[in-house]
């Protein structure tokens, strides 16, 4: 009897040794926040897995991941990757703001972004590069509208002559009082160039335009590096919100009013 309990103990220690090794292994296919985009194989047999966190990729700042196997099926966490987001206009081509992915282990993924800033449809088409130790695959990418009453990137031309492009990063999922607020700004350099901006002076100003009415305890976004721009945005109900952004480089304002619009 002795002898019997002794296996079973042995054999349950073992069990729950290789459930846990197992759970500890999660990958994206076991992720269940990540939507499979697609997947390509490089020159050399490098298995590349495009992922986002949200079904439908929109004219908005969009995250995107890539997962890497060789042609064994073992994780390369070490390659050099990067992302060249085109959009094909039949007469012409340009890119958009990219922020290029480097490897996360605590998401066992590259983690980069793209901010798509018109749609996929008559006017033109997407294709996102994704290129592993300087192996390219092109992804095929259906980039879709904002969704009614929401703007979530804009694009205008400053006093200076250049034309900038103001992201929404954070709230993506706003709730009713202080959110924590992150917008990303790039500028046009040319058509297939958007480096980020990193110094302005922002000010923020909130509004409901349904209401008539702001807010108050907002904190103006400041840099905080890669043209990343952090404050706070107080929302003092639901519904549509304006966030009214003035760009300034010193004492010169470059942009009066770069709005985006929330609904929730």
């Amino acid at each position: 009897m002795n002898h019997t309990f002794k296996l079973m103990m042995l054999l349950a220690a073992l069990f729950s040794f290789a459930s846990c090794s197992k759970n500890n292994d999660i990958g994206p296919e076991q992720n269940a926040e990540k939507i499979r985009i697609d997947e390509q194989k490089t020159a050399s047999g490098v298995t590349v897995t495009l992922w986002a966190d949200k079904k439908d990729l929109t004219v908005a700042w969009n995250r995107l991941y890539v997962s890497l196997k060789n042609t064994e099926g073992a994780a390369i966490t070490n390659a050099v990757v990067s992302y060249t987001p085109v959009m094909d206009m039949t007469s012409m081509e340009h890119a958009s703001p990219v922020e290029q992915p480097l490897y996360s282990a605590a998401q066992a993924l590259y983690e980069g972004a793209v901010v798509f800033s018109m749609p996929s449809g008559t006017m033109g088409s997407w294709t996102l590069t994704v290129s592993v130790n300087n192996e390219p695959v092109v992804f095929h990418i259906e980039v879709k509208a904002a969704p009614a009453n929401t703007k979530h990137t804009t694009t205008l031309v400053g006093t200076d002559g250049i034309s900038y492009l103001v992201s929404l990063v954070q709230p993506l999922t706003p709730k009713t009082g202080m959110n924590d607020l992150e917008i990303l700004i790039n500028r046009r350099q040319d058509m297939m160039n958007f480096p980020p901006v990193e110094d302005f002076n922002v000010e923020l100003t909130p509004e409901m335009p349904s209401m008539g009415h702001g807010s108050p305890n907002n904190e103006n976004p400041v840099h905080t590096g890669r043209g990343h721009y952090s404050g706070k945005v107080n929302f003092t109900m639901t519904g549509d919100w304006r966030l009214h952004f003035r760009l300034k480089r010193g004492n010169t304002v470059i942009m009066e009013d770069a709005a985006l619009d929330l609904l929730f």
